[in-house]
Order: structure tokens, then sequence, then C-alpha cells
């Protein structure tokens, strides 16, 4: 079973804004040069690890459920190192302790009054589903139907 990550307008908004206002720094900054390079180097480890980090599809098979991203490698969780799976709603208000709350979507390390701490892959908070770890670990991941996901992980988990 593979879903797409879907996006919520929240996210596509806020990452049309940046890359926009990208280009304005850009262009507002030609005639100096010291400060453009600057400029243009934070910008460009911004976009880079937006893009490295952002969600594009998760897959579940017999094994294992696996997290494709758009620049770097597949995330992968076997299914014997889960605990638990279940939907799941991260709050608005929850932390972003290291993480991206729309730029290419919500990546990285969140904490969350309900869920805790968790590393977190998803477009929209509304679809989405907690994964547990027998290590501690908690990862959030979101796609396009995630109570067909969970019902099907569960159902490899019972195995």
């Amino acid at each position: 079973m593979k879903q797409k990550v879907k996006f919520s307008t929240y996210s596509l908004i806020i990452t049309a804004v940046v890359l926009i206002l990208c280009v304005v720094g850009i262009f507002s900054l030609l005639g100096n040069v010291d400060k453009l390079t600057l400029f243009c180097i934070i910008m460009g480890v911004t976009i880079i690890a937006g893009l490295y980090f952002c969600p594009k599809s998760i897959q579940a098979n017999e094994s294992s459920v696996t997290l494709h991203r758009l620049l770097s490698s597949p995330k992968v969780f076997n299914y014997d190192s889960i605990q638990s799976v279940d939907t799941c709603y991260p709050s608005a208000g929850g932390l972003r302790l290291c993480a991206s709350g729309g730029f290419f979507g919500y990546w990285g390390y969140f904490s969350d009054i309900m869920i805790g701490a968790y590393f977190g892959y998803y477009g929209s908070r509304s679809n989405c589903f907690l994964i547990k770890m027998k290590d501690g670990k908690q990862y959030v991941l979101g796609c396009d139907n995630a109570v067909s996901m969970v019902d099907y992980i569960k159902s490899q988990l019972c195995k």
C-alpha cells in the first residue's frame, strides 16, 4: 500500500511566500555583494534542508513502513521495531524544537502536550498517524488516507 503526502493550503502558502521572499531578497541586495552572498548561502541551506526532509509518500508492505522524502534516502520502520500505531492529530500549538512548521511541509523534531516529543514528517495535520517504536522514539507521519494506512499496518503487526 502506498499513499502520497497531501500538503495543506497553509503549508503550500508558507512555502510559496518563503520562495518569493527569497527572490525579492536577492533582487533587493544586488548592489551589496557581501550581504547578497550571505543571504544566498542562508537561503540555499534553508531550501536544501526543506527539500531534503520534505515527505513525499508513505509505503507499507509485509515487512516495514517506508517514508519516502524528496532528496534523502527513504526512512524504513521495520514492524519488529514498532510498538504501536494509531491515528493522531498534532496540535497547532505544539512546539517546534528543531523543525519546519509549514515550509515544504511539517518535518523535524516537535513536542506536543498530547503526544509528547516526536519526529514529524507530514504535509497536513488532519491526515496523520503516530508510530511508537519499542526504543521509545515516536514518529508522526501523514498521507492521503491515514486511516486505511493505520488499518493496514495494524493488520501486519498482528501477524
